[in-house]
């Protein structure tokens, strides 16, 4: 939504009011500066209309309030629309080139307030420069008070500020990126000196917006699913501590070759072959592959599942009959693990957001997997060290529209391209309609891309086919040099960094027996499930004592913040460390309070009175309250039901 539009916020109208009024004002002196020729004034008033503008950002209009407000709150958005169209036709004058540019200050000054957006937080937003020359525009956005300056590639090292972090490639732009949290950029500009490097200023323009959108996706699960995460998993404390997390596995299956059936279209294809490899490799399944796999007579070794959401429709009786293992993520619903395995594993697929269930538990099994069953798949056959690591099925794409095999429990479900350019799927199975009833986001629209297709070519995918699709480029370039990683599917999408072989020939190669059996009861006896549950209820316990202190000292923070007194400023900061040093045994607790511990940072990074920094202070102390009475909930079974 336009910054400038009202909205249905929080934000006071006296507020919105005096940053529209301010906003018009810097309308007003970027025309007269302009019409004097006063170009400092102008880029001063230009810079001052940006910062306003990112404020709206932050804080939309509200919309309702007293009549008299409204009225004189939408006279001055059309004051502030004024501004707005001022600024862009102060941007769109012709300016010198950017070498002549860099020549002055002054012209570094055009050159900056040029490189800028007209909306543009310069305490969380990103500028990234790329190659040499730029050193005097890092430092005026520097001393302007930008605090987020990438420096890609240049030579001139010294001449930069320090402020500005400087690294090497893409890829460590990237990598960069990812780590800033909270609080990610919102905007970013990415620019080199006159159009040079343009090879290396496009890569690490991807590498950025990649970075950010995996920063999104990350923040919009733990959105979808936090609470859901924390009711499941501690409903699963009990089947954790009784069955042993694949890290009990060991050495038992390194060197093994292993194959992953994604339930593609192209599975089809493979799943005679798949059938003969039993014995010869460890066949796994993904949940929503099984059914193919059973129709065609294959019994996998593993059936791995990980969504939250309640998969019991892709299972039928009688599925797990003969499967080695039922893999299941440490969050997944605890009724899967009644469905009659022999076996269980237990994994945690999103690192700190998981692993906490492992507390006091040896064997704790971090396999991070890049958000899908598949990319779990993955994850899991490098951690056992197999070797090679085979993929079918993984087709990442909808050729004709088919979403997955057609012998899936949903091989009805077709990907249909709206006129805008996005995919949706039609054609779900009434399982998938009773699970999504039950909770859990919408299956979203998702942009329609092209990857590179198997066969040559491309073919059509979506943006979260892509994110996983990028998962398995990555991974294969880290890990291809010392697994061989096969991707076998014979259609879909071309993984940069796997061999792209048939199926036929690479089984030719699979003489050695495997007993996969053998291995999984080696796991099971090497734990001891009466000794784990204890240790589970200690923490269980310990974790329910901390909450309530944490409980105690957040509503004695947040009281002190409230009255404002000399007293209590004194008394709060020794507040804020205990609660700080009790939460940080429990990481996880914060989960549950993402977008509030975001606006803090976000505030935190931002000149403030003293009354502002109390202001937050109460806000994220009230929020720790809430968040820690939340889980202690959880933890005592008073929570909210799984389902």
């Amino acid at each position: 939504m336009h910054a400038l539009e009202p909205d249905v916020a929080a934000t006071s109208t006296a507020a919105c009011a005096a940053l529209l009024a301010e906003l018009g004002h810097a309308g007003e002196a970027l025309a007269g500066a302009a019409a004097r020729g006063d170009v400092i004034a102008a880029i001063a008033a230009s810079q001052e209309s940006r910062r306003l503008r990112a404020e709206l950002a932050r804080h939309p209009l509200p919309a309702t309030g007293a009549a008299d407000d409204v009225i004189a709150l939408h006279a001055l958005v059309a004051a502030g629309r004024t501004a707005a169209t001022i600024v862009d036709a102060w941007r769109a004058r012709p300016l010198p080139p950017a070498r002549a540019l860099l020549d002055s200050p002054l012209g570094v000054a055009c050159f900056v307030d040029d490189l800028l957006p007209t909306t543009w937080d310069q305490t969380r937003d990103l500028v990234v420069l790329v190659g040499d020359g730029l050193h005097a525009v890092a430092g005026l956005l520097a001393d302007l008070g930008q605090a987020r300056i990438l420096v890609v590639a240049a030579s001139s090292a010294a001449a930069y500020p320090p402020a500005a972090i400087q690294v090497a490639d893409a890829e460590e732009a990237r990598r960069i990126v990812c780590c800033m949290m909270p609080c990610p950029p919102e905007r970013v500009v990415v620019r080199a000196l006159d159009g040079a490097l343009p090879e290396l200023t496009q890569a690490t323009g991807d590498a950025v917006h990649t970075a950010l959108c995996d920063l999104r996706v990350h923040h919009n699960t733990i959105q979808a699913f936090s609470e859901r995460w924390l009711d499941q998993g501690v409903a699963n404390l009990d089947a954790i501590t009784r069955w042993p997390s694949v890290a009990a596995v060991g050495d038992g299956l390194a060197g093994v070759p292993m194959i992953i059936c994604a339930p593609g279209p192209s599975l089809a294809r493979n799943i005679e072959a798949v059938r003969g490899a039993r014995g010869r490799a460890i066949v796994v399944a993904v949940s929503h592959s099984l059914r193919p796999l059973r129709a065609a007579g294959v019994v996998p070794d593993l059936v791995i599942t990980v969504d939250p959401q309640d998969v019991r429709y892709h299972f039928r009786p009688g599925d797990l009959d003969g499967v080695g293992a039922l893999v299941n993520g440490v969050t997944v619903h605890p009724a899967l693990w009644e469905l009659g395995a022999a076996r269980c594993l237990t994994l945690a697929s999103n690192g700190l957001l998981d692993q906490w269930l492992y507390q006091g538990l040896e064997g704790v099994a971090s396999v991070p997997g890049g958000g899908s069953v598949a990319t779990t798949a993955m994850a899991l056959g490098l951690f056992w060290r197999c070797d090679p690591i085979v993929t079918v099925g993984l087709d990442l794409s909808f050729p004709g529209g088919q979403y997955y095999v057609a012998t899936s429990c949903d091989g009805a479900a077709r990907a249909v391209v709206d006129g805008d350019g996005k995919v949706r799927v039609d054609g779900w199975s009434d399982g998938f309609q009773a699970m999504k009833a039950a909770g859990g986001p919408v299956a979203a629209r998702d942009r329609q891309i092209e990857l590179p297709g198997w066969h040559g070519g491309t073919v059509p995918s979506s943006f979260m086919f892509a994110l996983f699709h990028r998962w398995f480029v990555e991974t294969a370039r880290r890990e291809g040099a010392t697994t061989r990683l096969y991707n076998c599917t014979e259609g879909g999408a071309f993984i940069d960094g796997m061999r792209h072989v048939p199926l036929a020939e690479v089984l030719a190669g699979f003489e050695r027996e495997v007993d996969v059996t053998a291995a999984l009861d080696r796991a099971c006896a090497a734990i001891d499930p009466e000794a784990r549950a204890a240790r589970a209820r200690r923490w269980r316990e310990q974790t329910v004592r901390d909450l309530t202190r944490a409980i105690r000292l957040a509503r004695a923070g947040a009281a002190l913040a409230t009255r404002r007194d000399a007293a209590a400023a004194r008394r709060l900061p020794g507040v804020e460390r205990a609660l700080a040093e009790v939460l940080a045994r429990h990481d996880f607790v914060a989960m549950l309070a993402q977008r509030e511990i975001d606006d803090a940072f976000d505030e935190a990074r931002r000149p403030a009175t003293e009354d502002e920094y109390l202001r937050a202070t109460e806000r994220l102390m009230r929020a720790a309250e809430r968040t820690a009475r939340r889980v202690r909930a959880a933890f005592s079974g008073t929570g909210a039901s799984h389902g």
